[in-house]
């Protein structure tokens, strides 16, 4: 019975190191030295089970069993420092200080130098052990040495933490919080109790508590930072939803990791996202961290007071505005920060975080680092989810229409083109603004057949009515008008309906050319040459660059609505009289100029003295359907017939 502890030990570190074999790891050296502490451990209770066998044996030899017992000492202290060298590999992972792990390799090298002399010695003396006359095992007055050489190992393990606590890990004050004193424990259990063989038992179960916390990954933990999970995160905020807790949650997501890792590298990189997720863990008290995924953090904190909720979103965007010093380094984060002040309304945890996406999502389109969640935030992201879902499934029949603005020229007073805007009308009949459904059909690729569909339906409507002799923009997405195959789609179907290229405008933003400016001037000219127009639109909107106008084979130049509405009103810093100045500027180019949003007739005549060509607004026509198009200028031809 006195090898029970021996042979518990041994199956305990076989089942370890199937579990620990079988996920099929890369062996970096904090897991070499663990597997180093697993063999030693299992060799540990082999030696000591075969030196007691042979103890029993009379006619062994005293010099092979003196051997055996040397080797059994030997491999207690060898256990010991490949224990030691796994945590001063798991103290210092995220920490920079390189002399501190090799002072702490000296330490113990010192130690097992020490033991090692007073072994080899004790071959000759038996300070250690030794066999008296009749072959029984002695204990010898330096006996104890290899558990003063233990505490000593363990003294500089701690040593070791304490210096650098601030980098170690959670799990790495658990382990020592649960083997220190449960090794003290047995240690004196074992000098208390010599027949008891407590050793392997003791190392046995210390290689365990190391399985558990670093080498088997804990469910509901990030591998990589050890904060709680996504998973975790669902279930701690579902507890204070049933319990109707009112709490205060931050999603923080790091927009410039990427940039960090390129510069600093994958590994450096992981440290940063550690050190990021420590310091998150540590910032506020009673709070939650957890890491969602990837570059994506949560703060949970239980709400008290707005007060105090105030003072929490000062402290987090304080911390992110401030950065990381890193390895000698000032790292800036870039973030994306959501607040959420999480009242009895909520009913759902995943409802929730869908909510929290959303709002992180609205700041990247907005390009805000930081933003409240609102109490119709839920309304609002509904809202968006169904007229994506509409946008994915509607035809002509069911939900788009295709109206036109008629654009006046002011030296004839009557229209002589007009624009192709898209609608999207609802089952009840009313009508979905643009500007809330175009940048969704931008973001999720549908402007692509929003697009194709305004074509088609332009050239039926000029087929279908030879008599409006008049060209018509349609707004074309640029990343659309460049791909390989636009072109021959657009002729087949423009050919199709027999309608001139001329007829046709493509109508796009400065800022579309200048993100592939080359590009786009090869295209445009390749169009321009099938005969087709290109209009500027709103130019004088932030991207002007005259370098566009002079290389690329524009036909008219559309001002934008906002320059136009500042120079009406006359103000704005050097404003006045610019939408003059850039007439003039453009038809010394010999380029037509369209003034946008213009709404009243009093406009139409200071446009008119400034040189404008052509006006389009609400004081002219507003934008119509095809049917009401046509009365329209059935309406302008009596009208300039009678007068």
């Amino acid at each position: 019975m006195n090898y029970i502890g021996d042979y518990f030990a041994l199956g305990l570190v076989i089942l370890l190191s199937m579990f620990f074999f079988d996920r099929k790891q890369s062996l970096n050296k904090a897991s070499q030295y663990y597997v180093a502490s697993l063999f030693f451990t299992a060799l540990n209770s082999v030696t000591d089970i075969v030196t007691g066998q042979m103890m029993q044996n009379v006619q062994m030899p005293l010099w092979i069993i003196m051997g055996i017992n040397s080797l059994y000492f030997l491999v207690n202290i060898l256990t010991t420092s490949s224990i030691g060298l796994y945590l001063f590999t798991k103290i210092l992972e995220h920490s920079h200080d390189k002399h501190c792990m090799k002072n702490a390799i000296i330490g113990l090298a010192a130690c097992l130098a020490v033991y090692v002399i007073f072994l080899v010695a004790n071959l000759w003396n038996g300070w250690m052990f030794y066999f008296d006359e009749n072959g029984e095992y002695c204990r010898g007055p330096l006996n104890v040495l290899g558990y003063l050489i233990t505490i000593c190992q363990m003294v500089l393990v701690l040593i070791c933490y304490t210096r650098n606590r601030k980098n170690a890990s959670r799990s790495m004050r658990r382990v020592l919080i649960q083997t220190f004193p449960v090794s003290v424990m047995c240690i004196a259990i074992q000098r208390m109790y010599p027949e008891i063989m407590l050793n392997s038992f003791i190392m046995s179960m210390v290689v365990t508590v190391l399985f558990l916390n670093f080498q088997g990954q804990p469910q509901g933990v990030h591998n990589l930072t050890k904060l709680n999970d996504r998973h975790r995160f669902f279930e701690y905020v579902d507890v204070r939803i049933r319990k109707n807790e009112p709490f205060q949650v931050f999603l923080i997501n790091l927009k410039n990791y990427g940039v960090i890792n390129q510069k600093y590298g994958h590994m450096v990189g992981d440290e940063v996202l550690y050190h990021f997720a420590f310091a998150l863990e540590k910032l506020i008290r009673n709070s939650e961290a957890f890491h969602m995924n990837g570059t994506v953090f949560a703060l949970v904190i239980p709400y008290q007071s707005q007060q105090a909720a105030d003072h929490y979103l000062s402290t987090l965007l304080s911390f992110l505005e401030g950065g990381m010093e890193f390895a000698g380094d000032h790292i800036h984060i870039d973030y994306v920060a959501v607040e959420y002040l999480a009242y009895e309304t909520e009913t759902d945890a995943k409802e929730f975080y869908e909510k929290l996406e959303y709002a992180a999502a609205k700041a990247y389109r907005q390009k805000e680092r930081y933003i409240r969640c609102t109490p119709g935030i839920g309304e609002e992201m509904l809202r968006r989810r169904y007229l994506i879902e509409r946008l994915q499934h509607i035809d002509r029949e069911h939900g788009y229409q295709v109206w036109y603005q008629p654009i006046c020229c002011l030296a004839t007073g009557k229209y002589c083109s007009m624009e192709a805007l898209i609608r999207l009308r609802e089952p009840d009949g009313s009508i979905v603004s643009p500007a809330e459904f175009i940048p969704l059909a931008e973001e999720t690729g549908i402007i692509a057949s929003i697009t194709w569909f305004v074509v088609e339906e332009v050239c039926r409507f000029l087929a279908a009515n030879p008599q409006l002799d008049v060209s018509v923009g349609v707004n074309m997405p640029m990343a659309q008008m460049i791909d390989n195959g636009f072109g021959v789609r657009l002729n087949s179907i423009v050919d199709r309906y027999k309608v001139e290229h001329r007829r046709i405008c493509m109508e796009f933003t400065e800022r579309a050319i200048l993100e592939n400016f080359q590009q786009v001037r090869n295209v445009m000219n390749q169009f321009a040459e099938q005969g087709y127009r290109f209009y500027l639109d709103d130019f004088g909107a932030g991207y002007s660059n005259f370098n566009c106008l002079l290389q690329l084979p524009f036909h008219l130049i559309k001002l934008d609505a906002q320059l136009i509405q500042m120079d009406m009103e006359g103000y704005g810093y050097g404003c006045l009289g610019l939408t003059q100045k850039l007439t003039e500027f453009l038809h010394e180019l010999r380029l037509p100029v369209i003034a946008e949003g213009v709404e009243s007739r009093d406009e139409i005549q200071k446009l008119r003295g400034m040189g404008i060509d052509r006006v389009q607004g609400y004081a002219f026509a507003r934008p119509m359907p095809d049917d009401e198009l046509l009365k329209f200028y059935r309406d302008q031809e009596a009208a300039a017939a009678a007068g």
